[in-house]
């Protein structure tokens, strides 16, 4: 059989055994192992969460321009892919024919034939390597929320001011002259109280205010103006306010008239954080064809928007979705051979996991050894009077940002191994009473992983919920002698099933 080797790392991933050069000598011998013929090897070098991973789809498509099946070898699942989105590429091109999926680490073989306990082995792989991730994820969220504490915006420059590199090559920000001042014109003239969003606009036009791209302001965009913060000396971050250290447009007093122009008194300008909802996202309206909307009534009821036939909206309450939703998981049964499997399995990853934690803490601890050097040259340096204090007020702020940007980047992986026997536990209590778990988890993250993780698809039909499995859960239901459930058969070769709410 012909096979192609795929090693693929991150811009950080250069460890020792974590490197492509490692990959491909394993994957080499895995593939002389199994006899496969060698046709093509991709080192890829791009994250397997982020982008369109432009190289993973060449890989793809040249697997699939193939006159016969390919053998796709590859150090770990999570090498291939961090979700679950990529699922469900590569289980159609397995289902045809065209490809099967060799996995060093897990020792793992996925193919038109595998069974059910190594495709769930598959999935459960894309889980944790996912959790991982996310996890991770956090850590960019720190760094920006320094440097939001910093009084430093994160993203691009009002109207008024542009993004450019300073002396120093930093990104900052700063005011452009000639439009700064159409911007406070507008202002002035919006405070009058006297016109209208749409009116403004026209006399923005007038002045010669345009966008950062040359076109005429709309009315959405001069809404945004007239609300936006920043323009004082504060900004808005997900419904929060921070002071920054930029030079400011216009008073307080200015921006609070316009406001109260805006808004009027008994308007509050900023929304606060997002409710949580089980459901958001999930559930699809069979008669729109919309996702449907979740909202919560007298702060403590949630509900859930649809619409029937007649275009007319219906709600229900969250929590009849929720015992629906329940009673379908409770119909999935996971033979003993395949949980004994799973916790085999899961000690194995964990194991890996360790592995590649402490690679990763290692390099950054040798990166946060040197900065901390540098920070200590350059107070000696100031002390022996080898530059000056402006030079020191420069550099320093910025080692201190890199110290802190490495130290945040240790705890990361620290919490994200914390959130990876999280997941374990969480995925072994789904294995054995999916549904009683999900009735009784107070982590809402938790449960939406079961819901992303099992139900496939989830939709409202007039007064009916209907649902699709992921495989091979599809595979594990046990429908009772009373058939709850009405098998409809659809184009996909999986069944839907409805049920009514009640």
């Amino acid at each position: 059989m012909k096979s192609i080797i795929l090693a693929r790392v991150s811009s950080k991933e250069q460890e020792e055994g974590y490197s492509l050069q490692a990959q491909v000598g394993r994957l080499t011998e895995l593939a002389k192992r199994k006899g496969f013929e060698v046709i093509k090897t991709f080192e890829i070098i791009e994250s397997s969460t982020t982008g369109n991973r432009r190289k993973f789809h060449e890989m793809l498509k040249f697997c699939e321009a193939q006159k016969e099946p390919i053998a796709i070898c590859a150090d770990a699942v999570d090498r291939v892919q961090r979700s679950f989105k990529e699922s469900i590429i590569l289980n159609e091109l397995v289902q045809k024919g065209k490809i099967e999926l060799h996995f060093y680490m897990e020792n793992l073989t996925i193919s038109a034939a595998s069974k059910t306990v190594d495709i769930m082995m598959w999935d459960f792989s894309v889980m944790r390597a996912k959790s991982y991730v996310l996890a991770l994820r956090e850590n960019v969220m720190r760094s920006i929320d320094y440097k939001i504490q910093s009084g430093e915006w994160v993203a691009k420059a009002p109207l008024g001011y542009e993004n450019y590199r300073n002396e120093n090559g930093k990104s900052d920000i700063r005011i452009v002259p000639d439009v700064a001042y159409k911007v406070k014109k507008l202002f002035e003239i919006y405070a009058i109280g006297k016109l209208s969003l749409k009116e403004l606009a026209i006399e923005a036009d007038k002045i010669g205010l345009k966008s950062s791209g040359g076109k005429k302001l709309q009315e959405q965009t001069i809404h945004k103006i007239i609300k936006n913060p920043f323009y004082y000396g504060e900004m808005e971050v997900k419904g929060k306010i921070y002071p920054h250290k930029y030079e400011p447009l216009l008073s307080k007093d200015l921006w609070d008239r316009c406001q109260a122009v805006r808004t009027g008194a008994n308007k509050k300008p900023y929304k606060y954080a997002d409710k949580p909802f089980l459901f958001r996202g999930l559930i699809r309206c069979v008669n729109s064809g919309k996702i449907c909307t979740t909202d919560q009534k007298k702060g403590k009821y949630n509900y859930i928007m649809y619409w029937d036939a007649a275009g007319k909206k219906k709600w229900v309450r969250e929590e009849v979705i929720e015992n629906t939703v329940a009673d379908i998981l409770d119909t999935i049964v996971i033979p003993e051979k395949v949980i004994f499997a799973l916790e085999k399995d899961m000690k194995q990853h964990k194991e890996q996991e360790v592995a590649y934690r402490e690679s990763e803490i290692r390099n950054i601890q040798r990166e946060l050894a040197t900065a901390r050097t540098r920070i200590d040259n350059l107070f000696n340096l100031y002390v022996d009077g080898k530059i000056d204090d402006d030079m020191y007020q420069a550099k320093m702020p910025e080692l201190k940002a890199t110290v802190a940007r490495l130290e945040n980047n240790i705890k990361a992986h620290q919490k994200a191994d914390d959130a990876f026997n999280e997941t374990v536990i969480c995925l072994m209590k789904i294995a054995n009473k999916v549904g009683t778990y999900f009735r009784q988890s107070s982590n809402l993250e938790h449960r939406r992983t079961i819901l992303k993780t099992i139900i496939r698809t989830l939709e409202i039909n007039n007064g009916k919920v209907g649902y699709s499995l992921h495989f091979p859960f599809s595979e594990m239901q046990n429908c009772t002698s009373q058939q709850l459930w009405r098998p409809q058969r659809e184009s996909n070769p999986r069944y839907r099933r409805e049920r009514a709410m009640s």
